[in-house]
């Protein structure tokens, strides 16, 4: 009993999960499969029986994959927290002269929903890593149940965001990370769990919402699909709904967040979030004097396919402002 008091003691003292993790989980993204651009491809053509492989090149030239190799490290990692392994990665310049600002990326999905694979991790996450920021995301508990017993189960904004915050305590394996200055970017839930995440971390100058939610209850009244997903991950739903809620909602304690400007992105046309949530908590924040920028691009969807370069200038201009 005494160990489990001390255990909870020293969580209550720091204000978040501790994370552990050993150097020899550290694994370089390009092996294996991903190792070269030919073996990628054959991978894919031999697993995907309708593999296009004009689309894949469209998507991912060649080019592009040898200039993110040769630019940037990539590892993926295990670390444990609140006695689960949970599954890491990140990216940073290879050429660095000085400590970089950190960039904690939150995926969207749930469980094994969204989870980033390979491909994923030359989006966005790359092209900021490029840009010169150390870039290090979770997969979140409950995302690699299939190949990872101690796994958990994801929560929605839960515990899960335990596996956010513990990430500080990686960066001291990663020598080039400056923790004392931390974005937080996060992609529709993945929004949900920078603010959330923001409450219970210190050094957070930015924060970046793509696509994402600031109020459940509202949301869940346009998309009533989505109580599946919150019945499904939420302990003790269908008892504590509203609270549930309310607590996964930023728009209900904006006063908790840390004095770090917000940038909101969203395509006017998006079909799993309605984008009225970024214009009321934009709205929200005005009325407290928070500082945030809204930006709609018209016609564009939930992966703003048709403004991926816009929306990733855009990103590296708002971070470059406040971080460096």
């Amino acid at each position: 009993m005494l160990p489990k008091l001390l255990l909870l003691l020293c969580c209550l003292i720091s204000g978040y999960a501790q994370a552990t993790v050993k150097s020899s989980s550290m694994k370089d993204c390009f092996r294996g499969p991903f190792s070269s651009y030919e073996t990628w491809k054959k991978t894919l053509a031999s697993k995907k029986p309708n593999f296009n492989e004009k689309a894949f090149k469209w998507a991912f030239p060649e080019e592009k994959y040898s200039r993110i190799r040769q630019a940037l490290d990539c590892y993926d990692f295990t670390y444990e927290v609140d006695g689960l392994t949970i599954e890491g990665y990140y990216l940073a310049p290879k050429e660095r002269q000085t400590k970089l600002p950190v960039v904690i990326y939150n995926r969207g999905g749930n469980a094994e929903f969204g989870y980033v694979m390979f491909a994923k991790k030359l989006l966005l996450q790359a092209d900021l890593a490029q840009a010169g920021y150390v870039v290090i995301g979770s997969q979140y508990r409950g995302a690699s149940a299939r190949f990872i017993k101690n796994n958990g189960a994801d929560e929605f904004g839960g515990a899960d965001v335990d596996d956010v915050t513990a990430l500080v305590d990686v960066l001291p394996d990663i020598p080039m990370a400056d923790s004392s200055r931390i974005a937080l970017v996060g992609w529709s839930r993945g929004a949900m769990q920078s603010y959330l995440a923001a409450k219970g971390l210190s050094g957070v100058k930015a924060i970046v919402s793509i696509a994402g939610v600031a109020d459940l209850e509202k949301e869940l009244s346009w998309r009533p699909k989505m109580e599946n997903v919150y019945r499904g991950r939420i302990p003790d739903y269908d008892n504590n709904k509203s609270a549930a809620l309310a607590a996964r909602s930023v728009i209900n304690w904006l006063d908790e967040l840390p004095d770090a400007p917000v940038l909101l992105l969203h395509g006017s046309e998006d079909k799993r979030v309605n984008p009225e949530q970024s214009h009321l908590l934009a709205a929200a924040l005005d009325k407290v004097e928070h500082k945030n920028k809204l930006v709609i691009y018209e016609g564009d969807n939930h992966g703003l396919v048709n403004n991926r370069q816009a929306m990733q200038q855009e990103v590296i201009a708002w971070l470059d402002e406040y971080m460096k």
